[in-house]
């Protein structure tokens, strides 16, 4: 079957919609719009800059930019002439940052001034021809190529008229000549452990992956995305970057992770794509504020909550659908507007979401559909559809798309989503791919008797118990992160006769008990009274008590610092960094 390649296929959804509101971002308190057809001229005239300052086919360009119209007109850009683009996550330190460029041998930099600014005496024998600075203040940015080691050159001035640029190839700069086969892009692997891969992914690869998402979601010329996940992400570069550009959709920008909760009532979007830390951050704070509100206030919440689970169940007929449509006017609607107030279904990705915490969402009106897959699969795999989806699935594979269970579990997925394989990596490549074509995720999981998958563990994570029982830490994690006191949960134990976990509590939830309990309230001292262990113990206690044996947890250690990205013990879309965890915080 034949996708297209990318710029070529976003051209003709530019020349089929060119009114449509294509990319949106904050400029002050309002959001400032651009439309397909101004979003291809200015794609055009990047790549027109590209090409009179020496890229060519196949060159490397790595960036670290954050999610913004930059970012896609230099990926399209990049799509359009063949060149081979490299993300990097914003996250990222030197190291990380150098790491990459170095490995790809990229021969451009484009970095954003933020970063360039921190990171510049760094980088200044990074083995690249250009650093191309993106938002430059040239009031404060030196500007220069005199330096042959640092030629250093604003974004901005780039953009050419494409009758000024000329190459020696007269397709190059045309969008000809690009075979769904080539490289279009190389995604660093977040990495759990060590240092990350890269994965190379063609534009058949990509191409595929959206059609087939497409037709699995229901996604319109007139949707809205929130752009919050990192672009250098698959899952945002795919499902919320791609299949919206696809569709003649608009894609509005999160300024930050600190400040999504007022974009997105700026925004409205009418689609949100996000990891589950974010849904769970969601359902934390609706609960708190339901069981810290008036009693009247804290009676209709729940007697809210009962009537969407009816609605759920499809048990509203007569006065009970009158009472919902009462009780969804003055309470439900109001916990959605917190969301823009416009969401026709969101998608989680990345990890596992608690099937709890989805029903909590249906149940106030937005329902929230699974997915699943990997970078080196392009990277959905598996997904819930609006009108058939399971709690407790990552959903249906996609058309096209090939699963089978291996002996021991673990999850192989073959089709034309697959990878061609890690850059300058040959031996690892073989290691994941079998001569079959067979990807091996890595992943452990089921098909149930409907064909929907089911993830039961990673084959790494897997903790093994001295009694040689099989503990899979996430849905225990994800069973104690629903309880109110706990921020974050890691559970292991491997080669112990028990499990036990590191708990990160919440600490605005504990400074209100403290103040209930009268307990003097310091956020490090607090943690190591007896009254707060006794309280940990059993909420832990009550939490898992629907867990089998070998899954209760026996010693926990509770923590003042926070798993984030910051401080490595987070990966760029959430996941924990387990090994680092266990150095850090072990005894």
């Amino acid at each position: 079957m034949e996708y297209g390649t990318i710029f070529e296929k976003f051209k003709q959804i530019a020349k089929k919609y060119p009114d449509n509101e294509a990319v949106g971002w904050l400029n002050g308190q309002e959001y400032q719009t651009m439309i397909y057809s101004e979003l291809l001229d200015k794609i055009n005239q990047l790549a027109a800059g590209f090409i009179k300052s020496g890229l060519s086919k196949h060159d490397k360009v790595a960036f670290m930019v954050t999610n913004s119209p930059d970012w896609v007109m230099i990926d399209l850009a990049c799509a359009k002439l063949g060149i081979i683009d490299v993300p990097i996550h914003t996250t990222y330190g030197p190291e990380y940052i150098k790491y990459i460029v170095e490995h790809t041998k990229s021969k451009w930099l484009v970095i954003e001034q933020e970063f360039w600014k921190a990171y510049k005496s760094d980088l200044f024998d990074l083995s690249v021809e250009k650093f191309v600075v993106v938002d430059v203040d040239e009031s404060k940015i030196d500007l220069s190529c005199e330096d042959e080691r640092m030629c250093v050159v604003a974004f901005k001035d780039l953009f050419l008229d494409p009758q000024d640029s000329k190459s020696e190839d007269p397709h190059f700069g045309k969008g000809e000549g690009i075979r769904e086969e080539d490289v279009h892009t190389i995604i660093h692997t977040s990495g759990t452990t060590g240092m990350p891969k890269g994965v190379m992914l063609t534009h058949k690869n990509i191409m595929s992956n959206v059609w087939a998402a497409k037709e699995y979601i229901d996604v319109r010329p007139n949707d809205r995305f929130l752009s919050f996940l990192p672009l250098s992400h698959a899952l945002e570069r795919t499902a919320g970057y791609y299949v919206p550009i696809m569709s003649g959709s608009a894609i509005y920008y999160a300024q930050s992770k600190l400040t999504m909760k007022y974009d997105i009532l700026k925004a409205r979007p009418t689609l949100l794509i996000c990891v589950p830390r974010v849904f769970e951050k969601v359902y934390d704070a609706v609960q708190d504020k339901a069981n810290h509100g008036s009693p009247i206030k804290r009676w209709l919440f729940y007697k809210a909550l009962d009537y969407g689970t009816k609605r759920r169940k499809g048990e509203l007929k007569g006065l009970s659908q009158i009472i919902y449509n009462i009780l969804n006017k003055i309470v439900l609607t109001k916990i959605r507007a917190g969301l823009g107030g416009r969401l026709r279904f969101a998608i989680s990705g990345g990890s596992a979401l608690s099937p709890d915490i989805m029903q909590f969402f249906e149940d106030i009106g937005i329902l929230i559909i699974e997915g699943y897959g990997l970078t080196e699969t392009s990277p959905v795999v598996a997904e819930n559809t609006v009108e058939k989806y399971k709690f407790g699935t990552v959903g249906l594979p996609l058309k096209g798309v090939e699963i089978k269970i291996a002996d021991d579990g673990e999850i192989m997925v073959r089709g034309d989503l697959v990878m061609k394989g890690y850059y300058e990596d040959e031996k690892a490549t073989a290691e994941v791919i079998n001569s079959e074509g067979w990807f091996s995720t890595g992943d452990l999981g089921k098909l149930d008797e409907d064909g929907y998958l089911v993830i039961t563990g990673r084959k790494k994570e897997m903790i093994v118990l001295s009694t040689g029982k099989n503990v899979a830490p996430v849905p225990i994690e994800q069973e104690l992160e629903t309880n109110r006191f706990i921020m974050q949960a890691f559970v292991y134990g491997d080669n112990e006769k028990h499990i036990s976990a590191f708990i990160v509590p919440d600490l605005s939830e504990l400074k209100r008990w403290a103040e209930e309990k009268k307990i003097k309230y310091h956020h490090k001292l607090i943690l190591q009274d007896k009254e707060t262990v006794e309280l940990f113990e059993k909420q832990i206690e009550s939490q898992l008590n629907h867990f089998p044996e070998t899954e209760q947890i026996r010693n926990f250690k509770l923590l003042t610092e926070e798993f984030t990205q910051e401080n490595d013990l987070l990966t760029p879309t959430l996941k924990l960094k387990r090994n680092k965890i266990l150095e850090k915080f072990s005894d």
